[in-house]
Formats: structure tokens, C-alpha cells, sequence
């Protein structure tokens, strides 16, 4: 009876439940406006999926649309739960995390973004999936919670290739239209979505007719009465079915009349017939559950005020008038309940919602189920309320659903608006997602905090959410008048705990003063006043790390620069963050300790796949490609760079991953495709790029290098210069940071002005004898070496080819061979030469890098030389992902263990495995596993 007229839609659906039986992925959508008959859909659907195929089915509801991870409870709460003692499996990989979302108990501390959570809740679907073909389905997903909603964009992203069908259904407004905050989901729905229409005048016939209506009770109701249902319905089965329901046994035009008189008022007619105009205790017991919803007995006595005897007699009483659905003490449609709660005097429906959440959580209901009916109210002036929605916030906390932190946090900050400390977490939960809120309220936190330790808190808070919103150097500022402050106002010896928070306050402003070139200077001059820390604290460490960067940056000793890195780095690195690590991990590779600044990338990155920290996880691996780039291996470097930018791709923040960008950029360029690169360095979309002390300068080294390798050498000489100046006005004096004046030196002379570049190159090769690496001795031999003239030129760049090959600057290297070999070519000496350019060339090819290769082997066969032409790695039909899968695969992982690493699904794994087999023509691991070895040897 409930699917008259829906044939099509209710096949499409089943389709859905035949492809999971099948092994494929599958989603669909349903939308329509209230009633038209999509959760019946549903139901045919879940009663008639295939013998084998699991189904998990829950709905959203306006009661509990803000309680953090509602809908994915309903889902999976009663499934785990049962399965937790017999099942262990289930939590295999990342699944761990979703404890936090399911309330199960775990030891783990709870996550501090919704990451985790979101990639546990992916992995224990696939491992559902892995027994059983899947369908899942939400119903009233307009109502779903943010963090639900969350994690089915987290799923419909990464589900490809799964047995797993995703059905949902939504309710359009007026105009047809989804809600906006669907607007993800829908563009990962794509074109698999169907409007569930009004039925039509023979519908609307048979299902009057199914119902027993009609003037006579005929099985063909009259003409003239299915018109007027018709019209007076809109073709909604639900109101079709209210309005046959509420017209009772009619005859002849009285029929027609009746129903153009009842219109669309019938919902809110049936409500005032059963509702409020029944006896008081069933009206009574209609509004409890109309805030409260199903609820036991003797909650809803409680709240109504009726006995409970007289409760299971309203219940049974609202059941037989088809208010409340026959299986649930609920409401048949929330049509219904929004009625009851419009028919309420507001003063009325206040007093029942601020009674029904004491009544709840008297009762013992979790916090957020009261804060849920707290919310709607205009304000938490009571005590008790305060302390409901500061537990609700902590428990939304624990799972990682930062907004509904932020719900719970807002009304406490409107009614303790001077309580600093509430005020700093909610502008914490909202810091990722809206970082301008985030920093209006740290400014008036700490415009009210009255004691050091509030104003310290909300400074140091402030300072890193201003690196969100791109506010710096505002929040240098506010950093420098506080230690000010505390240079008044602290006693000269200040004990421990004021030591730790001066210790915090310097620490933040070291990093958000080396953010934004204007602050640099006056940073590092800031740096200079302050004590050395011993780096015994957490704040100790990351002060000390900023520290190495200021050393770094200044260039002058690179000795002192690492031993201070490898002393933040004495503790395990998941106590520190990923501030520091990066940090000391960055002056390792300026001062050519770049295998143990790789081997602690490593570490960071092991540690944030194992928290499911995708943020951390990206920019540790993003490093790590150029890293890579600065040893040569170019196809570890596109390697880690496409795996950053795959996975920002799926997030939020993904226009501030300038790194690996930059990074995969010049491995296109040395691979000798400097087209690709600028296309790459155009895409970068982060505003004001060129403020920034780090990536402006990287940006503008690769920019530079490809424009040069395109023709256009007077623009790149342009760039290189532009990046000397930028340097010099942000205070950074390091030569190897942004070796531009070494480049800039070689297209000079290779356009026969040399005489330009002595001053450029006189000045790196002091600042390099000042920090005193390998690399930094090399690179101003070679800049040297290249603009003078004769044998002194030449002997200088012997000398650097000697001093770079005890460095790890294999990309350098290259570029010191070849220039040798053509100095010698041009004073006769052709057998040196030759030696010279084998050695660039064959370097090259190892290291990927085809342009360089290829070059040097032209200039080898002008001095005589054979070589065949370089083909690059046996690799080199492999895609970037194909790469990334087979390097994992060669060390021995399993596929399940590929698929967390790289953050995509069993079947992505399974898919690139299969294709590399293919391309590189072997059957087993252990054949690849031996291609691998010997790519990275160079003897492939």
C-alpha cells in the first residue's frame, strides 16, 4: 500500500542492495519534500535486501541533530557492541579510534580533532564490508549531526571499490532545495539522486482505495473525490493518507467538500483534534514527547506531571489515533511533533524544555542528550545548565567533534561571559573551522583575563590561531607586550611555574614571529635577550626547536644549530608535536644532516598515521619529499609529494599545502618537464604567499629554476634576484636555505655576464663560510668556480665536485660535474671532460633527474664520449600512486597495512598492485621487491 506509484524508485533502490550483493560500490540519494513517502522506500529497501547483505539503517532527528556522532551510534552502536566480545577484528588498523564515537570503552586518550575518529569509523566499515556486503542507510539526513554527517562525507571519499551501498534520504525546503550544509554529500552523490515526486491522480486513487475510502468504500474511489484529494493533498501520501484518516466514513459531495475544506491545514487539524483537544493527560503526555521524545514511563510522568498509569493509557490513546507510530512511544512523522510544538504557548514551551532537561538528566541521561534540549532554549542562566553543557562539551571533546564543542561552549560564554577560561575552549573547538570567530573571542579573553596565567593562556592561544587566519604579526605584538609585563611585574627570580608560562609565552611568540618575513628580524633580535632552556618541559623543547630555526636562519654556525635540534629531539617526538619536530628536522637539513632529519620525518610520520593525524601527517611527509629532492631521489620525493597532496586534497585545509606542491614542482623540473612545474607553482592558491619567511622563498627557487629550463632566463635571473632581496629584508642570512645567488651565478655566466655575478657570489660564499657545512663550502666553490675565468676557475670547481661528494647534495653534485666537464671541454682537455660528464650524467640518470642527464650526455658525445641515451628507472612507467603502493609492498607490507599508511581503501591498493604487475611484467612481490632494490641502486 505505501509504495503506490513508486515502482521506479523502489527498483532503483533495490539496485543498490543487488550491487553490495555483488561486490560493488553504490550510493543513491533520495530527496523530496516532507511525507512524499521516502522513508517508506526505505523500508521495502531494508525488508528486501539479499540473502547475505548486512544492513545497518538509522535517522537523523531536529531532537538530537546536535549530539555529536547520534546518527553514527544508531548505526553501529547495537552491531559493535555485540560483536566487540567475539570480534576483536572489527578494531583491526584505525578502527581503534572509533571507540571515542561509539562510547565504547578505551584506554586511549580521546583525539584532539575529529580526524581519528572519522578514519577509525572508515576503517571498522570496511571491516564490516570485509564480512559481509554492507548497506547502510540514514533517513532524514537533513537532521543528522555535523560529526555523523562528517564522517558520511569521510566514507563516500574513500569507499570506491568496496561491497558497500550508501542510501540516503533527505527532505528538500519549498523551493525544492537541499539544505546547504548537505552540499558536501551532495557533491559526492554526483548524479546518483532521485526526487521522490507527489503522486498522481491514479496514485492518489489507489491509495485512497488501499485505505477504504471513498463516498462508498468502492475499490475505485469517485472522480470527483480523487480530484479533490488530489488537489487538496498535493499528491503527499502522508497527508493523503491524514486526510482519509480524518475524513472517516463520508458519502457523496459531502466527501469533495470536506476535504477542500481540511486542505493542507490536516496535520495541524489532526493535531488539534487528538492532541489538544483530548483529555488533558494525553495532551500533556503528546508534549513531553514532543520535546523529549521516546522516552521510559516514568521520565515522561515525571515531565507531565501525569501518573504513569495514565501515561501508558495517553500513549495507547495517541497510538489508536495514528498520532504516535504503533512500535515506538514516538511520533509517526516529525510533521506531527512540530505541530504539537508549534500549537505551544511559547512562555509554555520554554518552562517543558527547561523542565525536560533536568528531567533527563536527573534521570542519568549523557550530557549531550540533555544539552540537546538545552540548546533551543533562549539562554543557560541556571547553574545546573552551565555545568550539563561544560560536561556535554567535554564529552563532544573526547570524540574529536570540535563544532559541537562549540554549541555546547556558546551559550556558556553568553552567560559567563567574563569566565576566560570557557571562552579559550570554545574559541579552540572553533579554530579549525572558523578561525576568524576563534580569534575575536581569544582578543576579548584576553582583554578580560585579570591574572597573568588567564592572559598568558589566551595570548599563546591567540598566537597560533592567528597563523590560521594569517594575523601574525598582530600576534607577535600582543606576545612582545606581554613578556614586556612580565619583565615588570615577575620578581627576579620567579619559581618554577611562572618560569614555564614565560617559557610558553616565548615559545609561541618564536613561532608566529618566524612566520611572516616583516617579523623575522625583530624576532630573532628578541631571541637574543632570552634564556637558553634546558629543554626538561614540553614548553622547554618547543622554545629550544625555535630556537635551532632562528640559528638556522641567521646561518652562523651550523655546528651549534644541531646540537641543539638533536637535544629537542632526545625525547620521544609524540610528546613534542609536530611544531618541533619539523622544526629540528628542518635545521638537520641545512646543516647536511639529511639523513637523520629523513629518519626523524620517519618517526613523525609513523607516529601521526598511528594517531590518524592527517594534518600532521601531510606536512611530515610533504618535508620529507624535499628532503628527498636535496639527496636526489627524485622518485621518493614525487613519491611523498603526491602522497601529501592526495590526501589535502580530501581535507579542508588543502590550499596551505605549499610544501609538497613546491617540492613535486621541482621534481617535474629535473625530470625535464619545467612546463608541468609552473602549471604546478601557478595552482598554489594560499594568499599573500609572498609575506612568508619559508614558502615564499622556496616558491620563488622553483619558479626561477623552471623558467630558466623554459628560455626565458632574463625572467628567471629576475626571480632569483627578487629572492636574494627578500631574504636580505626578512633578516635571513643562511646561503644554502634559498641558494639563489649560486643559480643566478651560473645564468649569468652562461650569458656571458660573469662580471655581474662577483658580487652576489662573494657575498653567499662569506655567509657560507660562516655556517660551515659541506654543502654551503661547495656551493660557493661552484658559484666561484663558474664566473672565473682560466685554470683558477676551473681548479675551484674541482675542488667543489671534492667537497660536494662528501655532502649530501646529490642535485648539487650533478651540477658541479657538468660544469667542470665543460670548463675542461673548452681548455682542451676532452678526456677529462669526458670523465667529468659521465660521472654528471650517469649521477643524473640514477637520480632521475632525465633534463641533467640528458644535457650532460650531449655534451659528452661533443667531447667525444659514447653513452647511451639515459632511460631512467624501470619504475618509470609506474604512476605517482603505483609508486607509493609498490615501494610499501617491496618492504613486505600487506595490503591491509598499505591501505592505512596511504589513507585509501583495500581495493585503491589492490587496483595500483595489480596495474604495476602489469606494466612492470612481473607475477609475485619478490619479483618487484627485486626491481625496487635495484631502482634504488642505480642498476636496474
Amino acid at each position: 500500500m505505501r509504495l503506490v506509484g513508486r515502482g521506479s524508485e523502489s527498483a532503483w533502490l533495490a539496485s543498490a542492495g543487488a550491487g553490495a550483493a555483488a561486490g560493488a560500490h553504490v550510493v543513491r540519494l533520495l530527496v523530496g519534500p516532507p511525507g512524499i513517502g521516502k522513508s517508506a522506500l526505505l523500508d521495502h529497501l531494508c525488508a528486501e535486501v539479499p540473502a547475505g547483505v548486512r544492513t545497518v539503517r538509522a535517522r537523523g532527528r531536529e531532537r538530537t541533530c546536535d549530539i555529536s556522532f547520534a546518527v553514527v551510534r544508531e548505526l553501529f552502536g547495537d552491531l559493535v557492541a555485540d560483536a566487540v566480545p567475539v570480534d576483536p577484528e572489527l578494531f583491526e588498523g584505525g578502527a581503534r579510534w572509533s571507540a571515542a564515537a561509539l562510547d565504547e570503552p578505551s584506554s586511549d586518550p580521546g583525539p584532539d580533532n575529529l580526524y581519528p575518529v572519522l578514519h577509525g569509523l572508515y576503517w571498522l566499515t570496511v571491516n564490516l564490508t570485509a564480512r559481509a556486503p554492507l548497506v547502510l542507510v540514514v533517513d532524514d539526513l537533513q537532521w543528522c549531526d555535523d560529526a555523523s554527517l562528517a564522517f558520511l562525507g569521510f566514507l563516500l571519499r574513500r569507499s570506491a571499490g568496496l561491497p558497500l551501498a550508501v542510501v540516503l534520504a533527505s527532505r528538500t525546503d519549498g523551493a525544492g532545495a537541499l539544505p546547504e550544509r548537505l552540499a558536501e554529500i551532495r557533491t559526492q552523490v554526483g548524479a546518483a539522486v532521485t526526487e521522490v515526486r507527489p503522486l498522481d491522480r491514479s496514485g492518489v486513487g489507489r491509495l485512497a482505495a488501499a485505505r477504504g475510502a471513498g463516498p462508498t468504500g468502492a475499490e475505485a474511489p469517485q472522480v470527483p473525490f480523487v480530484d479533490a484529494l488530489t488537489e487538496a493533498s498535493g499528491g503527499n501520501p502522508l497527508l493523503v493518507e491524514q486526510l482519509v484518516a480524518e475524513l472517516g466514513p463520508v458519502t457523496g459531495d459531502d466527501a469533495t467538500e470536506r476535504i477542500h475544506r481540511l486542505g493542507r491545514e490536516v496535520v495541524d487539524g489532526l493535531v488539534e483534534r487528538h492532541v489538544f483537544d483530548a483529555p488533558s493527560h494525553v495532551r500533556a503526555v503528546a508534549a513531553a514527547v514532543a520535546v523529549v521524545g521516546a522516552e521510559q514511563t516514568t521520565v515522561l510522568a515525571t515531565l507531565s506531571g501525569v501518573p504513569a498509569g495514565s501515561v501508558v493509557d495517553a500513549v495507547a490513546t495517541l497510538v489508536r489515533t495514528e498520532v504516535f507510530a504503533p512500535d515506538r512511544s514516538d511520533y509517526r512523522h516529525d510533521l506531527l511533533r512540530s505541530a504539537v510544538l508549534r500549537g505551544l504557548p511559547g512562555d509554555e514551551l520554554d518552562d517543558l524544555r527547561r523542565r525536560g532537561a533536568r528531567v533527563l538528566s536527573d534521570a542519568g541521561r549523557p550530557a549531550e542528550v540533555v544539552a540537546a534540549v538545552l540548546l533551543v532554549l533562549p539562554g543557560a542562566g541556571e547553574p545546573w545548565m552551565v555545568d550539563v553543557l561544560l560536561e556535554a562539551a567535554a564529552a563532544a571533546a573526547h570524540r574529536g567533534a570540535r563544532p559541537a564543542v562549540a554549541r555546547y561552549l556558546e551559550p556558556v560564554v553568553a552567560a559567563r561571559p567574563d569566565d576566560v577560561g570557557a571562552r579559550i575552549r570554545l574559541a579552540t573547538a572553533l579554530a579549525q573551522h572558523e578561525p576568524d570567530r576563534a580569534v575575536a573571542h581569544l582578543r576579548v579573553a584576553l582583554d578580560r583575563a585579570v591574572d597573568l596565567p588567564s592572559r598568558a593562556q589566551a595570548a599563546v592561544a591567540l598566537a597560533m590561531t592567528s597563523l590560521a587566519v594569517q594575523q601574525a604579526p598582530r600576534a607577535v605584538r600582543v606576545l612582545q607586550d606581554l613578556l614586556d609585563t612580565m619583565d615588570r611585574e615577575l620578581p627576579a627570580d620567579p619559581g618554577p611555574e611562572a618560569t614555564e608560562l614565560r617559557t610558553h609565552v616565548e615559545a609561541a611568540l618564536l613561532v608566529v614571529g618566524l612566520d611572516e618575513k616583516k617579523t623575522v628580524a625583530a624576532t630573532i633580535d628578541r631571541m637574543g635577550r632570552m634564556a637558553r632552556p634546558a629543554g626538561r618541559t614540553p614548553a622547554e623543547r618547543q622554545k629550544l626547536a625555535m630556537m635551532t630555526v632562528t640559528l638556522a636562519m641567521d646561518g652562523d654556525d651550523a655546528a651549534a644549530a644541531v646540537d641543539l635540534a638533536r637535544r629537542v629531539l632526545l625525547v620521544d617526538e609524540a610528546t613534542l608535536g609536530g611544531w618541533a619536530v619539523l622544526a629540528s628536522s628542518l635545521v638537520l637539513r641545512l646543516a647536511d644532516e639529511v639523513e637523520e632529519s629523513t629518519a626523524v620525518l620517519d618517526r613523525l610520520v609513523a607516529q601521526s598515521r598511528e594517531q590518524a593525524s592527517a594534518w600532521t601527517y601531510s606536512l611530515a611527509v610533504g618535508t620529507r619529499a624535499t628532503n628527498h629532492v636535496v639527496v636526489g631521489d627524485l622518485a621518493e620525493g614525487e613519491a611523498d609529494a603526491r602522497t601529501a597532496l592526495d590526501i589535502a586534497e580530501q581535507e579542508a585545509w588543502r590550499g596551505n599545502t605549499v610544501v609538497p606542491t613546491i617540492a613535486l614542482a621541482n621534481v617535474r623540473q629535473q625530470q625535464g618537464d619545467p612546463e608541468a612545474a609552473l602549471e604546478l607553482l601557478g595552482g598554489i592558491v594560499r594568499p599573500r604567499l609572498e609575506d612568508f619567511a619559508w614558502e615564499y622563498h622556496d616558491y620563488l627557487m622553483a619558479f626561477a629554476g623552471a623558467t630558466a629550463d623554459v628560455g626565458d632566463v632574463d625572467r628567471a635571473l629576475a626571480t632569483y634576484r627578487r629572492c636574494g632581496d627578500s631574504l636580505e629584508a626578512a633578516g635571513i642570512a643562511n646561503p644554502v636555505l634559498a641558494p639563489w645567488w649560486v643559480h643566478a651565478a651560473v645564468l649569468l655566466a652562461d650569458s656571458g655576464r660573469a662580471h655581474e655575478a662577483h658580487g652576489i657570489v662573494e657575498g653567499g660564499a662569506d655567509r657560507a663560510a660562516r655556517w660551515g657545512t659541506g654543502r654551503g663550502r661547495g656551493l660557493a666553490l661552484l658559484a666561484r668556480g663558474v664566473v672565473t675565468a682560466g685554470p683558477r676557475g676551473e681548479d675551484m670547481l674541482r675542488e667543489a665536485v671534492a667537497v660536494l661528494e662528501g655532502s649530501p647534495a646529490r642535485t648539487e653534485l650533478i651540477l658541479a660535474h657538468h660544469l667542470l666537464g665543460r670548463a675542461m671541454l673548452v681548455s682542451d682537455h676532452a678526456e677529462d671532460a669526458r670523465e667529468q660528464l659521465r660521472q654528471a650524467a650517469t649521477l643524473a640518470a640514477r637520480c632521475g633527474a632525465l633534463r641533467a642527464a640528458r644535457v650532460a650526455r650531449e655534451l659528452l658525445v661533443q667531447a667525444g664520449g659514447r653513452m647511451r641515451p639515459p632511460t631512467g628507472s624501470p619504475l618509470d612507467p609506474l604512476t605517482g600512486a603505483e609508486r607509493r603502493v609498490v615501494a610499501l609492498a617491496a618492504e613486505g607490507a600487506r595490503n591491509r597495512e598499505i591501505a592505512e599508511a596511504l589513507f585509501v581503501t583495500l581495493r585503491t591498493v589492490e587496483v595500483h598492485l595489480t596495474s604495476a604487475f602489469r606494466k612492470l611484467g612481473v607475477t609475485d612481490r619478490a619479483a618487484l621487491a627485486g626491481i625496487v632494490d635495484a631502482a634504488r641502486a642505480g642498476t636496474a
